[in-house]
Protein backbone atom coordinates (compact mmCIF):
# COMPACT_ATOMS: atom_id res chain seq x y z
CA UNK A 1 0.00 0.00 0.00
CA UNK A 2 1.32 3.42 -0.94
CA UNK A 3 1.92 6.19 1.64
CA UNK A 4 -0.75 8.44 0.12
CA UNK A 5 -3.31 5.62 0.28
CA UNK A 6 -2.46 4.85 3.91
CA UNK A 7 -2.55 8.52 4.90
CA UNK A 8 -5.90 9.00 3.18
CA UNK A 9 -7.39 5.92 4.83
CA UNK A 10 -6.21 6.95 8.30
CA UNK A 11 -7.41 10.53 7.87
CA UNK A 12 -10.73 9.42 6.35
CA UNK A 13 -11.38 7.01 9.23
CA UNK A 14 -10.51 9.70 11.77
CA UNK A 15 -12.74 12.29 10.04
CA UNK A 16 -15.57 9.77 9.72
CA UNK A 17 -15.30 8.86 13.41
CA UNK A 18 -15.52 12.53 14.43
CA UNK A 19 -18.36 13.18 11.99
CA UNK A 20 -20.47 10.22 13.11
CA UNK A 21 -19.86 11.01 16.77
CA UNK A 22 -21.02 14.59 16.23
CA UNK A 23 -23.88 13.75 13.89
CA UNK A 24 -25.41 11.21 16.26
CA UNK A 25 -25.32 13.66 19.18
CA UNK A 26 -27.88 16.43 19.60
CA UNK A 27 -26.23 19.66 18.43
CA UNK A 28 -27.25 23.18 17.64
CA UNK A 29 -27.19 23.74 13.89
CA UNK A 30 -24.66 26.14 12.43
CA UNK A 31 -23.57 27.21 8.99
CA UNK A 32 -19.82 27.42 9.63
CA UNK A 33 -18.26 25.84 6.54
CA UNK A 34 -14.56 26.50 7.25
CA UNK A 35 -13.70 22.96 8.36
CA UNK A 36 -15.26 21.49 5.24
CA UNK A 37 -13.55 23.97 2.95
CA UNK A 38 -10.25 23.03 4.62
CA UNK A 39 -11.02 19.33 4.09
CA UNK A 40 -11.81 20.01 0.42
CA UNK A 41 -8.50 21.87 -0.02
CA UNK A 42 -6.60 19.10 1.79
CA UNK A 43 -8.37 16.51 -0.37
CA UNK A 44 -7.53 18.42 -3.54
CA UNK A 45 -3.89 18.61 -2.41
CA UNK A 46 -3.95 14.85 -1.81
CA UNK A 47 -5.28 14.28 -5.34
CA UNK A 48 -2.57 16.58 -6.72
CA UNK A 49 0.08 14.72 -4.75
CA UNK A 50 -1.21 11.38 -6.06
CA UNK A 51 -1.04 12.70 -9.64
CA UNK A 52 2.51 13.98 -9.11
CA UNK A 53 3.61 10.59 -7.73
CA UNK A 54 1.88 8.68 -10.55
CA UNK A 55 -0.52 7.00 -8.12
CA UNK A 56 -3.40 8.65 -9.90
CA UNK A 57 -3.25 8.68 -13.67
CA UNK A 58 -5.51 11.18 -15.37
CA UNK A 59 -7.26 9.46 -18.26
CA UNK A 60 -9.93 10.46 -20.73
CA UNK A 61 -12.58 9.02 -18.38
CA UNK A 62 -11.75 11.47 -15.62
CA UNK A 63 -14.77 13.68 -16.31
CA UNK A 64 -17.14 10.75 -15.97
CA UNK A 65 -15.57 9.84 -12.61
CA UNK A 66 -15.58 13.47 -11.41
CA UNK A 67 -19.21 13.93 -12.42
CA UNK A 68 -20.24 10.65 -10.75
CA UNK A 69 -18.33 11.48 -7.57
CA UNK A 70 -19.86 14.95 -7.43
CA UNK A 71 -23.39 13.63 -7.99
CA UNK A 72 -22.82 10.98 -5.31
CA UNK A 73 -21.43 13.52 -2.82
CA UNK A 74 -24.35 15.89 -3.34
CA UNK A 75 -26.99 13.13 -3.37
CA UNK A 76 -25.78 11.42 -0.19
CA UNK A 77 -25.22 14.77 1.55
CA UNK A 78 -28.83 15.68 0.76
CA UNK A 79 -30.22 12.27 1.77
CA UNK A 80 -28.40 12.41 5.11
CA UNK A 81 -30.00 15.80 5.66
CA UNK A 82 -33.42 14.18 5.34
CA UNK A 83 -32.41 11.50 7.87
CA UNK A 84 -31.77 14.15 10.54
CA UNK A 85 -34.21 15.00 13.27
CA UNK A 86 -34.61 18.76 13.65
CA UNK A 87 -36.36 20.52 16.54
CA UNK A 88 -36.44 23.80 18.43
CA UNK A 89 -34.78 23.61 21.85
CA UNK A 90 -36.00 25.35 25.01
CA UNK A 91 -33.61 28.26 24.38
CA UNK A 92 -35.24 28.83 20.94
CA UNK A 93 -32.33 27.48 18.87
CA UNK A 94 -32.64 24.79 16.21
CA UNK A 95 -31.12 21.44 17.14
CA UNK A 96 -30.28 18.46 14.95
CA UNK A 97 -29.41 14.83 15.45
CA UNK A 98 -28.64 12.03 13.02
CA UNK A 99 -30.34 8.64 13.16
CA UNK A 100 -29.45 5.05 12.29
CA UNK A 101 -30.41 5.94 8.72
CA UNK A 102 -27.70 8.61 8.74
CA UNK A 103 -25.14 5.89 9.48
CA UNK A 104 -26.53 3.62 6.75
CA UNK A 105 -26.36 6.48 4.22
CA UNK A 106 -22.75 7.20 5.24
CA UNK A 107 -21.79 3.56 4.76
CA UNK A 108 -23.54 3.22 1.39
CA UNK A 109 -22.19 6.53 0.07
CA UNK A 110 -18.62 5.75 1.11
CA UNK A 111 -18.81 2.21 -0.28
CA UNK A 112 -20.03 3.48 -3.64
CA UNK A 113 -17.33 6.14 -3.76
CA UNK A 114 -14.63 3.73 -2.56
CA UNK A 115 -15.50 1.08 -5.14
CA UNK A 116 -15.61 3.69 -7.92
CA UNK A 117 -12.31 5.15 -6.70
CA UNK A 118 -10.59 1.76 -6.72
CA UNK A 119 -12.15 0.70 -10.03
CA UNK A 120 -11.15 3.92 -11.75
CA UNK A 121 -7.53 4.19 -10.65
CA UNK A 122 -6.84 1.58 -7.96
CA UNK A 123 -6.37 4.20 -5.25
CA UNK A 124 -8.34 6.08 -2.63
CA UNK A 125 -6.75 9.42 -3.44
CA UNK A 126 -10.09 11.23 -3.78
CA UNK A 127 -11.71 10.09 -0.50
CA UNK A 128 -10.85 13.22 1.52
CA UNK A 129 -12.07 15.45 -1.28
CA UNK A 130 -15.30 13.44 -1.43
CA UNK A 131 -15.74 13.73 2.36
CA UNK A 132 -15.23 17.49 2.26
CA UNK A 133 -17.74 18.01 -0.55
CA UNK A 134 -20.42 15.73 0.89
CA UNK A 135 -20.08 17.27 4.37
CA UNK A 136 -20.24 20.78 2.94
CA UNK A 137 -23.39 19.90 1.00
CA UNK A 138 -24.95 18.23 4.04
CA UNK A 139 -24.24 21.21 6.29
CA UNK A 140 -25.73 23.60 3.76
CA UNK A 141 -28.87 21.50 3.24
CA UNK A 142 -29.38 21.07 6.99
CA UNK A 143 -29.28 24.84 7.36
CA UNK A 144 -31.71 25.35 4.48
CA UNK A 145 -34.07 22.68 5.80
CA UNK A 146 -34.03 24.24 9.28
CA UNK A 147 -34.58 27.67 7.77
CA UNK A 148 -37.61 26.36 5.88
CA UNK A 149 -39.08 24.50 8.87
CA UNK A 150 -38.20 26.98 11.64
CA UNK A 151 -37.39 30.39 10.11
CA UNK A 152 -37.51 32.42 13.35
CA UNK A 153 -35.61 29.82 15.37
CA UNK A 154 -32.97 29.55 12.63
CA UNK A 155 -32.49 33.32 12.70
CA UNK A 156 -32.18 33.16 16.50
CA UNK A 157 -29.68 30.30 16.20
CA UNK A 158 -27.57 32.35 13.78
CA UNK A 159 -27.69 35.33 16.17
CA UNK A 160 -26.64 33.07 19.07
CA UNK A 161 -23.65 31.82 17.08
CA UNK A 162 -22.71 35.36 16.12
CA UNK A 163 -22.90 36.47 19.75
CA UNK A 164 -20.81 33.48 20.86
CA UNK A 165 -18.23 34.36 18.17
CA UNK A 166 -18.14 38.00 19.32
CA UNK A 167 -17.78 36.91 22.96
CA UNK A 168 -14.92 34.61 21.98
CA UNK A 169 -13.19 37.42 20.09
CA UNK A 170 -13.67 39.79 23.04
CA UNK A 171 -12.13 37.25 25.44
CA UNK A 172 -9.22 36.84 23.04
CA UNK A 173 -8.68 40.61 22.91
CA UNK A 174 -8.83 40.83 26.70
CA UNK A 175 -6.31 37.97 27.06
CA UNK A 176 -3.97 39.69 24.61
CA UNK A 177 -4.30 42.99 26.49
CA UNK A 178 -3.49 41.23 29.80
CA UNK A 179 -0.54 39.45 28.20
CA UNK A 180 0.72 42.74 26.74
CA UNK A 181 0.30 44.45 30.11
CA UNK A 182 2.28 41.68 31.87
CA UNK A 183 4.98 41.99 29.23
CA UNK A 184 5.18 45.77 29.70
CA UNK A 185 5.21 45.40 33.50
CA UNK A 186 7.97 42.82 33.25
CA UNK A 187 9.99 45.01 30.87
CA UNK A 188 9.62 48.11 33.07
CA UNK A 189 10.83 46.17 36.16
CA UNK A 190 13.95 45.08 34.32
CA UNK A 191 14.72 48.59 33.11
CA UNK A 192 14.74 50.13 36.61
Amino acid sequence: MQNIDLTNIVLAIFVLYLVLKRQLSPRRIQLNLNVYLFLILFGAASVGDAIMHNQLVVTSGIWLFVLGALISAVLFGYLRTLSYQLWVADDGSVMRQGTWLTIVLWIVGLLIHGVADLAWHGSNATILLYLGVTLLVQRGFVWLRAKRLYPEATAKTAAMHEQRHEDHNQRHIEREERRQQRHEDHASRHHR
